[in-house]
């Protein structure tokens, strides 16, 4: 599967609801592929979200979070931004701040945080867990993860990542103000 491929099931996945019935879509249509396309699905899903894990994203997540970033938290904050597809994910990688146009992020900025429900928060946990639950389903393996899709990765000398573990210096507000301004802006008056 190749770049194209991978972003074409995350964008098409999203027709039709989102949260835990995008990620039974997804991986129904992973589970109608070849055995080797879902391990690339999930090599292509592990390149998408390593230029993710930035100090840049953290800020923004703390942003539109309101400080509220666990350690999980950022991790599915990727996938989340992933999620929003290829265009989105481009946004995050190279230009965070035009960000504040995207639709989703100024929904949650209008939002009261008390008031998000569960299809509200940036996460997208679920997406974690496609390629193993369709690998599960082709092998008939159980605990696809730990044995056959991570033994298959790790085939193709691939060590799948677990969590969020960037070299990055962490920005001060103030960093974060002079480099994200207009997302301060949108997530200030969300505050």
């Amino acid at each position: 599967m190749d770049t194209d491929g991978f972003w074409d099931l995350v964008e098409s996945s999203a027709a039709g609801g989102p949260g835990c019935e995008r990620a039974e879509r997804l991986t129904e249509r992973l589970a109608g592929l070849p055995l080797p396309e879902v391990l690339e699905f999930q090599l292509r899903l592990d390149e998408a979200r390593a230029p993710l894990d930035t100090a840049g994203t953290l800020a923004l997540a703390r942003l539109v979070l309101r400080g509220r970033v666990s350690d999980d938290g950022l991790w599915y904050f990727h996938v989340w931004l992933i999620g929003l597809g290829r265009a989105a994910h481009r946004l995050a990688v190279h230009d965070p701040d035009a960000l504040a146009d995207h639709p989703a992020l100024r929904r949650l900025a209008a939002l009261p945080y008390e008031r998000w429900t569960d299809d509200d928060f940036p996460d997208w946990e679920a997406l974690d867990y496609c390629a193993r639950d369709a690998h599960e389903r082709l092998t008939g393996e159980e605990d696809g993860l730990e044995d056959g899709l991570e033994d298959g990765l790790a085939a193709l000398g691939h060590e799948m990542p677990c969590d969020a573990a960037f070299a990055d210096p962490l920005w001060t507000p103030a960093e974060t103000a002079a480099r994200l301004p207009r997302l301060t802006a949108l997530f200030a008056d969300a505050a």
